[in-house]
């Protein structure tokens, strides 16, 4: 089963503590609404558009997480409320059986506190005791701060995939990014 053995309270920036967490199916309706808020912004770097996944998706998702431990799917709470989430699965190709593919967001009003940091090295973790030796992931070479972020956490620049994406019309490039997990 993919999932933290157990709950993790780490300190923020600010002084609060964010809850790190396995997400649970009927956590479904809270990972929506964030999803939703984040993609709603102006210059969001999800390629998910508002509404695209209902509640009852997600809660497939995380199932699916939970039955495959290859697959983690975190969620970062602050007072209370759902704030971040993260989700690790497989490289589907049976020669990369080492890699895991990288998603994450966090909402608006907790970026720059740490509740990232604080997903983003409990998964690296999680990953590295299963076994997996890379983190990959794809982000919009536009969303700087995505991409300072990642730096800050080890992750380097592999490659550029010219438009890859097609939203509202434009292309958007994809940068390739991954961090190397220690084994020692």
């Amino acid at each position: 089963m993919g999932s933290l053995a157990r709950d993790l309270e780490l300190r923020l920036e600010d002084g609060r503590a964010v809850r790190v967490r396995t997400a649970r199916p009927n956590d479904a309706k809270a990972l929506a609404r964030l999803l939703d808020a984040v993609a709603a912004e102006p210059a969001s770097g999800l390629l998910l558009r508002p509404g695209e996944m209902k509640a009852r998706d997600w809660k497939h998702r995380i199932a699916d997480s939970l039955s495959d431990d290859r697959n983690l799917t975190l969620l970062g709470e602050l007072d209370g409320a759902v704030v971040g989430n993260l989700n690790l699965r497989p490289d589907p190709h049976p020669a990369s059986g080492h890699v895991l593919w990288l998603g994450m967001s966090v909402a608006r009003e907790a970026r720059r506190l740490g509740v990232g940091g604080a997903l983003l090295e409990t998964a690296a973790a999680w990953a590295a005791g299963a076994g997996a030796e890379r983190i990959v992931l794809g982000v919009f070479p536009e969303n700087r701060r995505a991409v300072t972020f990642y730096e800050r956490h080890g992750f380097v620049r592999e490659g550029l995939r010219r438009h890859q994406y097609r939203r509202d019309g434009e292309y958007h490039d994809e940068m390739l990014m991954a961090r190397f997990l220690s084994h020692s």
